[in-house]
Order: C-alpha cells, then structure tokens, then sequence
C-alpha cells in the first residue's frame, strides 16, 4: 500500500485538509462549480480520467455565467431581435435526428447522419415552450433551458469525480470506506447538514443542498446513477425557479410547483438512506477492530513498526501488517550512546517498552541491565520467570510471543534490598523473599558504599543457572516506597542517588556492556523537585553525569515518566528515541505536556507534528498498545508496537507472593524462601557522597 507522498503528491495532513476544506466548502454551498473545478484542476496530475469532466464544467460554468448575465435588466431592454439573433448564433445549429450539434447553416447536410433537416438548437426548444404556454418572447428563457441542461450534465459528473477521490483515499488509507477524520471538519459538516449554520445565502436552497448531495450521497455510497435522478430533478427546480422569478414568465409557476414535489420527494428518500449510512459509518465498530498481522518475523525484538500509510491520515487503517525492527538503535557505539525516553501517563504501558528493551538487551547482547530504583510495583523483580498462562491477561501477552514465534523464557535477575540497621520487611506479600534476593544492610540511605564488582558476580551466578557463560541480567534495586516525612526524606530516592553513584564508579572500570533504567524516573529526577529537594536534587544531578559520561562508558540509558514537563533538562535534551502517547493536552500550551515534547521535537517532515498531534488529542491510540516513537538523529517519526517481553510482568490483580507462587505449582521449581532471615546480607559501609565527586544540591542549585 502506497504513501499520501507515492499517491497524491502531498503530506497526509495536507490532503485531508485540503478534502475537509472543500467538504467544508461544499456543504455551505459557497463557491459552486467554480470552486469544484479549481479542485479538480490541482488534482489532474493525479486523476487522469478528471480531465472530461473538467472540460465539460469549465464549459457549463462559462455558459451559465454568460446567460445570467444577459438575464440582467438593462440587457433585456435591447431589441427582442437584437436578443434572439444572438440567442441563435450562441446556440448553434442541431440535427434532429442524430442529435449532432455545428455551427453551420439550415438547410446544411448533417456531417454525421447526412439528413437535410438540421436546425437551429433555438427553434427546436422554443417550439417545445411555445407547445407548454411559457415562451411571451423572452429568448433568454430559451437560454435559460438549454444552459441548465449542460448544468445537470456538469453536476452529475462532478458526482462521480467526488466519488472516485473519495474511494482512491479510502483505498490509500485501508479503509473499507472514505470518511472524515478530522473532528472539526465533520463538525461543520453536521452543522451544515442539520441547518445550524446557514451557509451560502445568494443562492438558491435547492442548489445549496445539491452542493451539500455531492458530499454526503457519495459518503453514504449512493451509486452514481441513482444521484444523477435527484440532481436532474434539482437543477429543475432552480431552472424553473429562475425563469420564474428572474424573467417574470407566471405560466412557469405551474411546472416549478410540481417539479419541487417530485424533488422533495426524492431528496426525502435520500436523505434517508444518507442518515442510515453516516450513523453505520461513525457508529463505534469494537467488534471490527483493527486487524493486526506481523510480517517476517524471525524472533524476539522489542518493537513492531506499522507502515506509515496505517496512520498518517490521522486513523488507524483497518489492516495493518507489523515488521520486526531487528536493527533499532538502542545500543552504544563508538560515539553514540543511546538514550530512551518514554512518556505516557500511569497505566499506558510504560513498564512494557523498559521491559521490552531490557529483554532483548540481555538476551541478545548479554548486556548487564541496572535499574537503580524499580518502579512501584518492582516489576523486574517477575523477570526471572518465563511468562507463562494463568488468567486472560497472561493468555494474550502469550499469543503475542506466538505472533512472532518466540518461546517464553526468563532472564537472569538480582533483586537489591537497601535496608538501614534495624528496618524489617513486613509485608512479605508484596515483597516476599526469593533465592533471587539479596540484601544490603547500610546505616544511612544518604551515603553508603558496595563492592559492585561482588555484586556482579552474585548476578553471574544467577546467569550459570540460566546457561549463560558470564554475567548478564538485570540488577534491580527495590522500591520500598519509604518517606521520612518529618525530616522531608525520600528514603529510595537516596538509595537509588547512591547506588547509581556505584554502578558509575563500577561502569568507568568495566568494559562490559551495560544499561540504567528508571521506571517513573521523575520521582527522583524532577525539573521541580520540591519535596524532597536535597536527595531529588541530587539523583538528577547524579543522572544528569550519567547522561553527559554515557557514550564514553559505553553506556545505555532508558528512563520513563508520566509527564514530558518534569523531568530535568539533561534527559529531554540528550534522547536519542522518544516513545509516547495518549499526552495531556491544554488550552496553556505551557502547561500542555504534548504541546510542550512536539515543539521539542525536530522532524525532517514537520508537518507530520499536526497529525501527531491530532491523533494524541483524539486519543486514537487509548485502546491500543501503539505508540509514536522518534528517532533524534534521523529527525522522523513513526508508529511502533512493543512485543512484551519474554518473562512475566507485574500482575495488578494478584499479589507478587500468589504470583510466585503458581509459578511455583506449574513448574515444580522452589524459589520463595520461608523469611528474610534466609536471603543472603551484601557488605556495605557508610561514606560521604560529597568527598567523591558527587555535586551537592547546593551546587545543583
């Protein structure tokens, strides 16, 4: 399937508000058949076929204006032979018996079917008014009649015309159907539709919602034959209208009245069948949802890309075929380390794309993955087991896997208890204690110091157990959530400043290849660090040497907050791939998180950032697992779909014990031991955090 690019020459954004303006247009009944033309000219390079019916209205437009302009007052008190002799000339010449039209003379054979009886068009349709009681030597009349003939020829072509663009878009963009997707588009035509707004007010109504007919009866998929009897039956009613009121012919009132009878009628039956099929098209379809297939999928990656064309007209296509991204630059180079960001807010699948990325890190590059402080519900410490069914959820993220043909599998993990002296666990449910644990006894959070390299080797052990023949895995540092209120102390933001301090001090000595991750990372490095300011103060300054150190120490960084806003300069300016969705947005465009991360973003196509935008406010992605994901040093952005890794994730239905457990039962493996008194106590002794190097909140501030 092609680009808006490939196919019509222009960015999606920009073909659908170029379509919208002229729906817009249209169901006001401003512009007409000239406003249409100067449409359908842009788009003669793409639609070859538009070429007649251009031709065609360009000739019924230049007519019609002509002829209305010698309806005029002043141009109706010349001579009435003056006005005939050029009604005869303008009109030409006709053979009444094949139809063929010329210049030529009476009495002249037809070219085309040889007959001597050729005429002059003026004769043949004034005999026909003459023959009805309405001519009273009006020659415009005979005009009149013969220009709106050509009008009905012109409407019912530019029916078709709307159509075939409106089925080229649809077909474009995988729907089943063309549609409009803009919300404010489809506002104004509703307003048009039910006569909230008034519109075009110099003509006439019947013409107005024949305009508004070539928008709605091709969206409701009224074929062209069946609209080419209401648009007929229109333009007679404006003609007879017309030669009623502009030319003062009483006898033409008569037919008026009975053609508006047989027009409203046929305009009721229609506007019928346009309500049934606008309520069909727009009605919420959960039970056709998207479908999702994945392409050439050779094994475990982090993310699926969608193709561009699923999403740039500001809608999901209604098929949409994945590629795994086996190449994406999430790893250090030379002179590139990468940093990953992911903004959304609580519950939208943040965890996912860390644990995504941490899986494939660890089971392709062998990498050690550090996360300094987990996240509220200490999701890694669930990574040693493989994923495995045991309710819907688990079910689903299992047919994921199969998606892409990749087995269930766990990946080495060392879970860090920080505990100060004589701090217990009590909720064992939560945290309960496993062969995977192990605690490191310190007396102040604020400074202490561990042997990481002994830390590393703890994981190492872990790793045999998985068949791995060196150290790699996830390190991760429990959060337990502690908060000294009284002395305005966040207990794991010191934890987690210190540790970081280690892994740092650690990384500079090491060559082996490795990554931080912060779930939730504006808990502790904040670009307003309020209540707890020393320690947050000092977890971002501690970050943002990470950030600055990274590509030296080849060194990976992925962090996730729910607000683009919050987090401290450093992270925003040095991300290499940003992933986000389903931003707050607000009128303050200060205080609009999505407004706030696009302006930040540059795109080597900027216009894509109105659709972005759009799709984010519309929230087209709330219940889907996509998100836009941007790749700084390419300056573009597309749409990706995070496998969910191999091992399990938190449950927020269960409690991590009842988790463990049934893993336990299914696999017949022992790993929860009987108290904390069993897992194993890690050395550590205090130290000063300022004599190291570390900058203190004062010289952050």
């Amino acid at each position: 399937m092609s680009s808006t690019f490939e196919v019509f020459g222009y960015p999606s954004h920009i073909w659908f508000d170029g379509v919208g303006k002229k729906i817009t247009e249209l169901m006001s009944g401003r512009g007409g058949v000239g406003s249409l033309l100067e449409f359908f000219d842009a788009l003669g390079h793409i639609f070859p076929e538009l070429a007649p019916v251009r031709t065609l209205m360009k000739d019924a437009k230049i007519n019609y204006e002509s002829v209305v302009n010698k309806c005029h007052k002043e141009q109706m008190e010349r001579p009435l032979s003056v006005r005939v002799d050029e009604a005869v000339e303008s009109l030409g010449m006709k053979c009444p018996e094949c139809g063929f039209t010329t210049s030529g003379m009476t009495g002249e054979e037809c070219p085309k079917c040889g007959s001597f009886e050729i005429e002059p068009v003026y004769v043949s349709i004034l005999k026909e008014m003459i023959d009805r009681g309405i001519y009273q030597e009006k020659p415009e009349a005979v005009l009149i009649q013969v220009t709106f003939d050509s009008l009905k020829d012109a409407y019912v072509e530019a029916y078709g015309a709307i159509g075939a663009i409106m089925k080229k878009t649809a077909e474009v963009y995988g729907w089943e159907e063309f549609k409009i997707t803009q919300p404010e588009f489809r506002d104004y035509v509703d307003r048009y539709r039910i006569g909230y707004l008034a519109g075009e007010k110099n003509i006439s109504l019947e013409d107005k919602q024949l305009l508004q007919f070539l928008v709605l009866g091709n969206m409701a998929g009224i074929p062209k034959k069946e609209a080419e009897v209401l648009i007929r039956l229109g333009l007679e009613v404006v003609k007879w209208g017309f030669i009623y009121e502009q030319l003062a012919i009483p006898k033409a009132r008569m037919i008026y009245r009975e053609t508006v009878t047989k027009y409203n009628r046929r305009l009721d039956e229609m506007n019928r069948r346009i309500m049934d099929a606008l309520v069909e098209l727009y009605r919420p379809r959960e039970e056709k949802r998207t479908q999702i297939t994945v392409v050439e999928a050779k094994g475990y990656v982090p993310f699926l890309s969608m193709p561009k064309h699923g999403w740039e007209s500001g809608v999901l296509t209604s098929d949409i075929a994945l590629r795994p991204i086996y190449d994406f630059p999430m790893f250090p180079k030379a002179d590139y380390g990468p940093v990953q960001v992911a903004y959304a807010p609580r519950g939208e699948g943040k965890t996912v794309i860390l644990s995504s990325i941490a899986c494939y890190a660890v089971q392709k590059k062998r990498e050690i993955v550090f996360s300094p402080m987990n996240d509220k519900s200490n999701s890694f410490t669930f990574a040693w087991m493989p994923l495995f069914a045991y309710n819907e959820r688990t079910q689903e993220l299992m047919q994921s896997l199969e998606t892409i043909g990749v087995e269930p599998e766990g990946v080495p993990v060392l879970t860090l208890t920080v505990l100060r002296k004589g701090e217990k666990i009590f909720e064992t449910d939560k945290h309960p204690p496993t062969k995977f644990d192990r605690i490191i006894e310190v007396e102040d959070a604020s400074g202490f110091e561990v042997d990481f390299d002994q830390i590393v080797d703890e994981l190492k052990a872990v790793a045999e157990l998985y068949g791995y023949n060196k150290p790699a895995g996830i390190i991760n540092v429990r959060n337990m959530q502690r908060f000294d209120l009284r002395n305005r102390v966040y207990i794991d933001a010191q934890v987690a400043s210190n540790m970081l301090f280690q892994f740092d001090r650690w990384k500079k000595g090491n060559s082996k290849p490795a990554r931080v991750v912060i779930d939730e990372i504006h808990d502790i490095a904040s670009a307003q660090a309020v209540l707890y300011a020393g320690d947050a103060l000092r977890a971002a300054a501690s970050i943002s040497d990470f950030i600055k150190e990274s590509r030296r120490n080849n060194l990976s960084i992925e962090v996730a907050t729910q607000r683009p806003l919050e987090i401290i300069p450093d992270i925003q300016d040095a991300a290499t791939n940003i992933f986000f969705r389903n931003l707050g947005m607000s009128k303050d465009k200060a205080k609009s998180q999505i407004d706030f991360l696009l302006d930040s973003l540059r795109l080597e196509n900027p216009s894509e950032k109105v659709v972005v935008r759009e799709i984010n406010n519309r929230g087209v992605f709330r219940k889907t697992h996509f998100w836009f994901w941007y790749h700084q040093p390419s300056y573009s952005i597309e749409v990706v779909y995070p496998c969910p890794p191999t091992f399990c994730l938190h449950d927020p239905k269960k409690t991590t014990r009842e988790v463990f457990r049934l893993y336990e039962k299914k696999f017949g493996e022992k790993v929860l031991l009987r108290s904390w008194d069993e897992v194993p106590v890690l050395k550590a002794h205090t130290t000063q955090l300022q004599k190291t190097g570390w900058p203190t909140a004062m010289d952050v501030i």
